[in-house]
């Protein structure tokens, strides 16, 4: 492996992992706070859509679907930079991050003020650039905000580990594993905060952005 390479490969691990915090983070505070909308874990979405929608609240399903649009938005602009962007070393890196902030602080300076529906198509356009953007530990791909396939996966890795004897299988199970238990923790600690003040986990998701934005500053790229 090239000295690139490696550097790609230990930024994408350490985005990820933040993205996978955060992205269980949001989905906690949405789901508390925000008319039980998932921005994040689409299937739990999509769920409650459907409980609300033939349980005789459809106007409140309303929510759930705008998420979904913006999860879908969201995805095509991470394809989309991904694709397009060609920039060199951790500009490239920064940049995603930076329309991760940016969404952030928007959304947590004008908490108070703008509709559910305008947070909730935000916060899910910000999971789907995300989920697209940040998707890899090591060398295995890892779905930062997907727990199901992440479980998946790890079922997969375990088989080939029981029966293949295959090496980087292990690698691939401890690191979707390092997801899902990182996610967890952004669940945990989002509910946490939820009980103290939930006006906070906005700008505690900002601040989860810039120390990521900090720890490439101060990455040596060499």
């Amino acid at each position: 492996m090239d000295r690139d390479q490696l550097h790609t490969k230990r930024i994408t691990s350490l985005l990820t992992i933040c993205a996978a915090f955060l992205m269980g983070f949001i989905d906690a505070y949405t789901f508390m706070q925000l008319d039980h909308v998932f921005v994040s874990a689409q299937t739990g979405n999509m769920v409650t859509f459907g409980v609300k929608l033939f349980t005789g609240h459809p106007y409140d399903a309303l929510a759930n679907m705008v998420a979904f649009f913006g999860f879908m938005c969201g995805a095509f602009l991470g394809e989309v930079l991904l694709a397009r962007l060609r920039l060199p070393g951790l500009r490239r890196y920064r940049l995603f991050l930076y329309v991760q902030a940016l969404l952030l602080l928007v959304l947590a300076l004008f908490q108070t003020s703008l509709e559910l529906s305008v947070m909730v198509f935000v916060l899910g356009l910000l999971s789907g650039y995300a989920l697209t953007t940040f998707r890899k530990i090591g060398s295995t791909p890892v779905n930062n905000g997907i727990m199901t396939g992440n479980a998946r996966n790890m079922m997969n890795s375990l088989y080939l580990i029981l029966f293949e004897k295959d090496e980087q299988a292990k690698k691939d199970m401890l690191h979707l594993f390092t997801g899902i238990i990182t996610f967890v923790a952004g669940v945990g600690a989002s509910a946490s905060v939820s009980g103290w003040d939930p006006m906070a986990i906005l700008w505690i998701a900002f601040g989860i952005v810039c120390f990521s934005i900090f720890a490439l500053f101060f990455y040596k790229w060499t």
